[in-house]
């Protein structure tokens, strides 16, 4: 006698709604963090407003409130992201946005050091590799986790293979990457 497979069970559709809301924020916050600090080093990488002190250069309208509210807002959606991931048998977004957020704020930091004629601006090109080595582990471990498909999923969930987990990430992303520079510019 034959033994069949158990059938697999469907997605459960709250946390695949969970995904579909958080991936997106994921994205949006990362996407304000880094337009923020654009917004920032391009009046010269300091600013401040209010407080005892007079600023001597003032903040410009906007990037800091997206940036305070960014940060804690992406810790917030990915951890959300990843414990629906996790049970979903889907790969986590931790290394994902620990790669985005660094590489994208190191390119920053390295833009910004060659973007003036007096020169390298050192302090910036340190702090641009600092952040791209920070992101390199991430993404090591992204690339050999894919290759041996590490465990770590809830048993009894469906798995798709994870290349369609990839591709709805990247759309996903998309759509929080288009939300949060239409946010960024409508805010500043």
């Amino acid at each position: 006698m034959a033994i069949s497979p158990a059938p697999a069970r469907p997605l459960p559709l709250i946390r695949l709604s969970a995904l579909v809301v958080t991936v997106p924020i994921v994205a949006l916050a990362i996407t304000w963090t880094y337009l923020g600090m654009r917004a920032v080093m391009d009046i010269g990488g300091a600013c401040a407003s209010g407080g005892p002190y007079v600023p001597v250069q003032p903040c410009p309208a906007g990037p800091d409130v997206l940036i305070s509210v960014g940060i804690p807002l992406l810790l917030l959606a990915t951890f959300a992201a990843s414990a629906a991931a996790w049970t979903l048998g889907a790969p986590t977004l931790i290394l994902p946005m620990w790669v985005a957020l660094f590489g994208s704020l190191g390119w920053n930091f390295l833009t910004y050091a060659f973007a003036f004629e007096d020169g390298i601006v050192v302090g910036w090109l340190v702090c641009g590799i600092v952040f791209e080595l920070m992101a390199l582990p991430a993404l090591v471990l992204i690339i050999v986790s894919d290759a041996v498909h590490l465990p770590g999923a809830v048993a009894g969930t469906a798995h798709a293979p994870r290349w369609r987990w990839w591709v709805f990430y990247a759309v996903a992303s998309a759509a929080g990457l288009w939300l949060g520079l239409w946010t960024f510019r409508a805010w500043t």
